[in-house]
C-alpha cells in the first residue's frame, strides 16, 4: 500500500503540472465499490505506475515545445521517450493481470504510438475497443496512429465514430487530421488526394463550429 501512495502522490504532483495536456483514460477508478482482489489491485498498482510514467513524458515533451535552445529540446524528448518505454512494461503487467483493463490496452497504444511502434500501437488500440467498442480516447488515438501509416480512410472513419459519440473528441482528431496535411503538404504520400482531403477537413471544421453549445474548433 505505501507503494501504491507513493505513486498516487507523484501522480497528483505532475497531473497539476501538466493539466493542460494531459488527455486519455486518466487515472484507474475501481469501478465497483468495496474489496478489491488482490490480483486487481496488482493490476491497478501497475497501471498507476504506468500512468505516473505517461504523466512524466507528457511533462517532458511541453518542456520541449517550450525549450529555449536545441539541446534543452533534445534533452527533453529524449526523457520523454525514456518515460513513455518506462510506461510500457506497467501497462503490460496491468492487462496480464486483469485482461478486461481497456484503459491500460488504450496507454500501451498511446505509448507505442509516441516511440513511432505504430504496428504496435494498433493492436493496443484493437483489443482496447474490443472490450469496450466506445472507448472514445482508444478511437481518437487510433486515428492518429492511422495517421502515422498514412491510413487516412481509416482516420476519417474514426473521426466519423468519433462525432457521432463525442463531437470534442472529434474535434481533437480533426486538429491531428489537419496537423498532418500541413506537415506532408510540400510532399505528399502516394495515392493521397490532399486537395480533397483539405475540402473534407474544412467541411468537418464547419460541422463542429455549428455543434450547438459546444466551442471545438
Amino acid at each position: 500500500m505505501r507503494g501504491s501512495r507513493e505513486l498516487l502522490a507523484v501522480i497528483a504532483l505532475l497531473g497539476a503540472v501538466t493539466a493542460a495536456y494531459a488527455d486519455g483514460p486518466g487515472g484507474y477508478r475501481p469501478k465497483e465499490s468495496g474489496a478489491v482482489p488482490v490480483s486487481e489491485q496488482g493490476a491497478i498498482d501497475a497501471y498507476t505506475a504506468g500512468y505516473a510514467s505517461i504523466l512524466r513524458a507528457e511533462h517532458a515533451e511541453n518542456l520541449a515545445a517550450a525549450a529555449a535552445d536545441d539541446a534543452e529540446r533534445t534533452t527533453a524528448i529524449s526523457n520523454a521517450q525514456k518515460a513513455y518505454r518506462a510506461s510500457l512494461p506497467n501497462f503490460a503487467e496491468a492487462v496480464r493481470l486483469d485482461a478486461s483493463m481497456h484503459e491500460a490496452y488504450t496507454y500501451l497504444g498511446y505509448a507505442n504510438r509516441k516511440l513511432g511502434r505504430y504496428e504496435e500501437s494498433l493492436r493496443a488500440y484493437g483489443q482496447a475497443l474490443k472490450i469496450d467498442p466506445h472507448a472514445l480516447h482508444a478511437i481518437e488515438y487510433q486515428g492518429e496512429a492511422f495517421l502515422g501509416l498514412n491510413r487516412i480512410d481509416e482516420a476519417r472513419f474514426n473521426y466519423l465514430r468519433l462525432f457521432a459519440l463525442d463531437p470534442q473528441q472529434a474535434a481533437k482528431l480533426l486538429r491531428a487530421m489537419q496537423a498532418w496535411l500541413a506537415a506532408n503538404e510540400a510532399k505528399p504520400p502516394p495515392g493521397i488526394d490532399m486537395p480533397a482531403l483539405a475540402a473534407w477537413i474544412a467541411e468537418k471544421s464547419a460541422e463542429l463550429k455549428a455543434v450547438p453549445g459546444e466551442n471545438l474548433w
